[in-house]
């Protein structure tokens, strides 16, 4: 892709022992199917130089700049100024690289905010995937994501001919409510229909990839879902999400019991206020908030969840909503403009390492975490555990 040229401009490396790789997967031609990114890690060499030959770019193509460029009410012309500005920048993973099977791999279920996209958290998942983790990142066609696609039947998949579904701005004015709880009750039904999935190739049963119409076959990727049967690890399944799919993890932990353990990023408890799942949800829960999303509706409802020593929630000081996402890695903060922020790396790496401790704790892996517990208590000043009173 890049022959002799120098590499392009990426995010940061992930810090795990592996090579993280990862692959499109599209189940069924249809709307109702299941649209996704899996981060995954591999047996390539982490430091081979023409690692980058395999690196995607981290916009998948232009629609999603027009997309994202609806979310932000901006002209798509300022986006793609932006990630010109941003320097094009490219994800360091191995797309198509071949799974690493040597033991069974904790899974790994994300939902994205609103707005989202199944790239927009590249950094947290590729750190998980090179910890051992495998990672489903959810594109839902609820019309939150800043865009998405599927294809009607196989001809239009192998013609590449996409049915797109476009973001919906949803007024904040009556039945603002009633929207928003449709939508993520659509967005739970997506992450058990992935749960489902995970199940179904641990057990053997490989369904068809849709994406293998249009590039796989064309771009002889080493990555096969049959490589996934037998190999996962079905007992030990983390739901995540991030803003509106925070709340959709909640929802989806509450409906599905065969999920082990909860991770709750900055979650926008406003779609589920009615719903009355503290009494439901009986996983342990980690809350990472960042300091502009500790606010008193938000925290009052996840209060009702912090019911013993398996719940924890910590709030990152200096950081805003997009610390989580790779927006603050591509073009820095610009939320909050006037308030104090950590550097986003450093952000992000506590939030990182949060995750990878709660997960030690409570399925026993990743088995090594010194690094993380050392950066923790380094970073103790910007981290507060447990309800506190919003700053805001």
């Amino acid at each position: 892709m890049w022959g002799s040229r120098r590499k392009p401009n990426h995010l940061p490396f992930s810090r795990g022992p592996y090579a993280p790789g990862a692959m499109d997967v599209m189940l069924d031609y249809s709307k109702d199917g299941v649209f996704m990114r899996m981060y995954y890690p591999t047996n390539a060499v982490k430091d081979d130089e023409n690692n980058y030959k395999k690196w995607i770019p981290w916009v998948a193509d232009s629609s999603y700049i027009e997309g994202i460029a609806n979310v932000l009410m901006l002209l798509p012309v300022v986006v793609r100024g932006l990630m010109w500005w941003s320097g094009n920048t490219y994800i360091p993973v191995l797309y198509g690289e071949k799974i690493r099977k040597d033991k069974k791999m904790k899974c790994v279920i994300l939902s994205h905010g609103l707005g989202g996209t199944r790239f927009l958290y590249t950094n947290v998942c590729c750190e998980l995937a090179s910890q051992g983790f495998i990672v489903f990142a959810l594109e839902h066609r609820d019309k939150s994501a800043a865009n998405t696609y599927f294809y009607e039947n196989e001809e239009h998949a192998k013609s590449n001919i996409r049915s797109f579904v476009r973001f919906k701005r949803v007024p904040l004015s009556k039945g603002h409510f009633e929207t928003r709880n449709k939508q993520v009750n659509l967005r739970s039904s997506d992450c058990g229909r992935v749960l489902d999935f995970i199940f179904g190739l641990n057990a053997g049963n490989i369904p068809h990839n849709v994406l293998d119409d249009v590039r796989c076959k064309r771009e002889n990727c080493d990555f096969s879902l049959l490589d996934l049967s037998g190999c996962l690890d079905v007992d030990n399944i983390i739901m995540m999400g991030h803003s509106f799919g925070g709340a959709s993890a909640l929802l989806t932990l509450s409906r599905r019991h065969e999920l082990k353990l909860g991770v709750l990023l900055d979650p926008w408890m406003f779609s589920i206020k009615n719903d009355n799942l503290s009494e439901k949800v009986k996983q342990p829960l980690l809350f990472i908030n960042t300091q502009t999303f500790h606010v008193s509706s938000n925290t009052e409802a996840m209060s009702k969840y912090l019911t013993g020593n398996h719940r924890e929630m910590y709030t990152i000081l200096h950081t805003t909503h997009e610390t989580q996402s790779d927006t603050v890695l591509l073009i820095g903060y610009w939320l909050n403009w006037f308030m104090k922020k950590l550097d986003p790396q450093t952000g992000l790496r506590i939030n990182n390492s949060l995750i990878l401790r709660f997960t030690n704790t409570h399925i026993g892996y990743p088995e090594n975490i010194t690094e993380e517990e050392d950066l923790i208590k380094k970073e103790e000043k910007n981290i507060e555990k447990g309800l506190t009173k919003p700053w805001l």
